[in-house]
């Protein structure tokens, strides 16, 4: 089910065109229809107002709140299948403990199939498969791909380095289990939108193996000290936007703009410095440990500023890393499949590079 036609992915593409910035080769993908430069995509300036009313009254009626960043009815999204796509949930031990994980197969399947590992985002905090069961289906169904899900520990009962300890396992257990999961363990990659783009360059980091063969990643926090950090300045002039947008544009860019203090308090606790490439990747000083990289990133996202800077290291590196820039979009649109094009734009992308591999 979609909340709109599907011709605008068609205009979506057909609009595309690349240019490059510092040296960088980016594709952009503008908003479908509206032929207007720096404008919010009239679906997410919809969701923005909303979004913007509701955070309002929030914060005037109570301070920071985990049981509503875990608990988010305001994010909806739609199956867009048209094939049955099975799941299946199986515990995964992981060290000491336990990891729920849903893997999606679909109908039909081939043998020795690529195998996704997807880390949600959610700020470390948040996030579980029922905010992404409809978009892991669809890429499995599109790429032909298993998608393995883990619902790794969350903080702040599980700080750093919890998370990246179960995710760095789940890849490994994928390929020790590949053949288990219909896959084949010499096509591996790992994907995050968000924190688990973060999680997916610590995955690669400590990939001594090189079991990963691709990452993607989609409007990855890869510096979490980016504000007064003296490697480089950041301004709201970074994100032109039309007059008439700008309030809602720029509340989006602080929503996590404002999340550093957080971050730090919640995920790392303020035990280990916001420079350590655990927790910043573009603070790791070789690059060239990378595979090949997708890196996709929104106009109107905070994060955008830090995530060119990576991609710019993994290119001087010599990585292959593929840019692309959602224009007129804010980050978390992967969770609105099925109302935001961009959303199942993003997943026919994921499920492209999967054939490939």
């Amino acid at each position: 089910m979609r909340k709109y036609d599907y011709s605008l992915i068609e205009k979506l593409n057909a609009k595309m065109y690349t240019k490059t910035v510092n040296g960088v080769e980016i594709i952009y993908k503008p908003v479908p229809d509206d032929d207007r430069d720096n404008i919010l995509d009239p679906r997410i300036l919809e969701t923005a107002k909303m979004k913007k009313k509701l955070f309002s009254f929030q914060g005037k009626n109570s301070g920071y709140s985990l049981s509503k960043e875990r608990y988010r009815p305001d994010k909806v999204c739609y199956d867009l299948t048209a094939t049955k796509v099975e799941c299946r949930e199986q515990l995964v031990e992981i060290g000491d403990h336990y990891i729920n994980t849903y893997i999606y197969q679909s109908e039909g399947q081939k043998a020795n199939a690529p195998i996704l590992i997807h880390l949600h985002g959610g700020g470390f905090t948040a996030g579980d498969m029922k905010l992404f069961v409809n978009q892991m289906k669809f890429i499995a169904e599109q790429s032909g791909a298993t998608v393995v899900f883990p619902e790794y520990r969350l903080a702040p009962e599980c700080p750093f380095p919890a998370a990246i300890e179960d995710a760095s396992g789940i890849v490994r257990w994928a390929y020790d289990n590949a053949e288990s999961i219909n896959g084949d363990k010499s096509k591996i990659a790992v994907a995050g939108d968000s924190a688990g783009g973060n999680l997916t360059n610590c995955c690669i980091i400590k990939d001594s193996d090189k079991i990963i063969k691709l990452g993607i990643e989609l409007y990855p926090a890869c510096d979490s000290d980016q504000i007064g950090n003296g490697e480089y300045e950041w301004s709201y002039d970074m994100y032109p936007v039309i007059e008439e947008h700008k309030e809602f544009a720029y509340s989006r860019i602080d929503r996590i703009k404002n999340g550093g203090p957080a971050l730090a308090n919640l995920y790392i606790h303020n035990k280990i410095s916001m420079k350590d490439p655990l927790v910043s990747a573009n603070y790791l000083e070789d690059f060239s440990i990378f595979p090949k990289m997708i890196i996709m990133a929104s106009e109107y996202d905070f994060l955008r500023v830090s995530s060119d800077i990576f991609v710019g290291k993994l290119k001087d590196a010599n990585v292959d890393v593929t840019s692309i820039h959602y224009q007129g979009c804010d980050h978390g649109f992967l969770d609105l499949l099925g109302i935001e094009p961009q959303a199942e734009d993003v997943c026919l992308e994921i499920a492209k590079a999967l054939k490939e591999l």
